[in-house]
Order: structure tokens, then sequence, then C-alpha cells
């Protein structure tokens, strides 16, 4: 059992140094390129897949630590919880703006609140993680 947690703990750490990679990436993307082609707006929803993947691989890997710690619930982890949660309404405002910014073509504003989104997201994630690995 203990193997199992210890491997179960590394891909979870694994995969949320992979989510910090991506999200980099992101901001990367939401930079880079000319606004003025659809390849804009398209390479930035075909991203968004690959982010949430691996979000969805974090959830499921602290689920499996979770259940291995027969579900004892602490404060990191319930701060872990909270960072997980927090990030979902992010994704799906982001999205939405993305969304919208194909009919309006404000891509000023759409820059500026996406580089916001993304270091929050950057800082709830390591914020997480930082709680995490030291409680």
């Amino acid at each position: 059992m203990i193997e199992t947690y210890a491997l179960s703990a590394s891909l979870h750490l694994g995969f949320i140094k992979i989510l910090l990679a991506l999200l980099v990436v992101h901001l990367g993307l939401v930079f880079i390129g000319d606004t003025a082609k659809f390849g804009y707006i398209k390479r930035l929803m075909l991203f968004l897949p690959t982010y949430y993947v691996f979000m969805a691989f974090i959830f499921f890997t602290g689920m499996l630590n979770l259940a291995i710690l027969h579900f004892s619930m602490s404060l990191s982890i319930w701060v872990m919880i909270v960072c997980w949660i927090g990030l979902i309404p992010l994704g799906a405002i982001g999205f939405k703006r993305l969304k919208a910014v194909r009919a309006n073509k404000e891509f000023g504003k759409f820059k500026k609140f996406m580089a916001i989104k993304i270091f929050c997201e950057i800082a709830i994630v390591g914020f997480g993680t930082f709680i995490g690995i030291a409680l």
C-alpha cells in the first residue's frame, strides 16, 4: 500500500508540474501570434482540452491518494480541494471571454484579462502545492 501511495503522490505532483508548465504555455499562446487571423482563436480553443485533461488527472490522483489515506481530511487537503475548485470558474470565465472575443474582436482587453487570469491560476496552483507539501 505504501508503494501505491508513493507512486500516486509522485504522479499527482508530476501532473501539477505539467499543469504549471501548461499555464506558462497558455500565457505564451495568448500573447504570441497575429490576432487578425482565425488561427489565433482556434489555437487557443484547441489548447484548452489538454489543460482540462491534466486538471482531471490531478483530480483523479488526488482522490486516489485520499482513498489510500482512508479519507482522513487535514487542513492541507482542504486547501488543495478549494484551490482545485477555484480553478474551475476561472477556466469557465476564460472560455466565455474567448468565445466573446470572436464576435467583438477586442483582443487588447482579452489579452489583459487572460494575463491576469493565468497569473491567478499559477498563484492558486502554486499556493495549493506549497500548502500540500508544507503541511
